[in-house]
């Protein structure tokens, strides 16, 4: 009776309890513990400051907003505390800098095997005179308007940017990508590797060359192109306005639209 009482007592401690079958196909009991943090921070951030947001498995969500004070909101779930202390997310913010990132597992990279998993989802309120880079992303990104630069690369799911001031870099997305900006600067403008359709707003007084190839769908546009030799499907060649840096699109899966702003 002893023997039963205490074993009833120990799955009351645990928080969860399943039996599964192992490699001998004999029930074996695993326990799994799943732990959760939030990460809520209040910082100010000077204008045309630089904000770093990169190895997030989840999804990253920006809001912007006049004023000099950014939110952080991170929830963070991991399948046990050691599996969180492996991969801990660190936040890293100057008075011109704010830096997100997941540091990497190097342990657990050397011995291989199941070390358990992390996941982040990411929600901040910017001011909008910042420059913002995202990179690695496990799902979606989503930013309200900011009059800075952009760029955005490995992002696993879709990406919507209500405005930027311009961008320099749109490239493996796994879903589609929507922006709107404001400007192209000398530098150009390149979208590669993209999933699904790409949408990109542009002032109607813009001057740029443009070079569309390897797209999976159509090609629209409502700016005023002049098209240089023939266009074909999923190709195009051609002058916006007087001329000037290059907006590249390539291996594109769905449709291209290029709207008027």
């Amino acid at each position: 009776m002893q023997i039963i009482t205490s074993l009833l007592l120990s799955l009351i401690v645990l928080p969860s309890f399943q039996a599964l079958p192992n490699a001998h196909g004999n029930i074996a009991a695993f326990v799994t513990q799943e732990v959760n943090e939030q990460i809520n921070k209040t910082i100010t951030l000077s204008e045309g400051s630089n904000v770093r947001v990169s190895s997030i498995s989840g999804g990253v969500t920006i809001e912007t907003l006049d004023g000099d004070k950014a939110e952080i909101n991170i929830k963070i779930r991991a399948s046990s505390r050691e599996a969180m202390e492996r991969r801990p997310l660190i936040v890293e913010n100057t008075p011109n800098s704010l830096t997100i990132h997941t540091q990497e597992d190097r342990e657990g990279r050397r011995s291989g095997g199941d070390r358990g998993w992390v996941h982040q989802n990411v929600r901040l309120r910017l001011p909008k005179s910042i420059n913002l880079r995202i990179s690695s992303i496990g799902g979606s990104v989503d930013v309200g308007q900011i009059t800075g630069e952009i760029a955005l690369s490995s992002i696993g799911g879709g990406v919507e940017v209500t405005q930027a001031g311009t961008a320099t870099q749109m490239s493996s997305i796994g879903g589609g990508a929507t922006i709107s900006l404001l400007r192209i600067e000398q530098g150009g403008l390149r979208v590669s590797s993209i999933g699904g359709g790409v949408e990109i707003g542009l002032p109607a007084t813009i001057n740029a060359e443009l070079e569309v190839r390897s797209v999976g769908g159509g090609i629209d546009t409502d700016l005023p192109i002049n098209v240089v030799g023939q266009m074909r499907h999923g190709q195009l060649r051609g002058t916006i306005g007087t001329g000037g840096p290059q907006i590249i699109i390539t291996s594109v899966g769905g449709s291209v639209r290029l709207r008027r702003m």
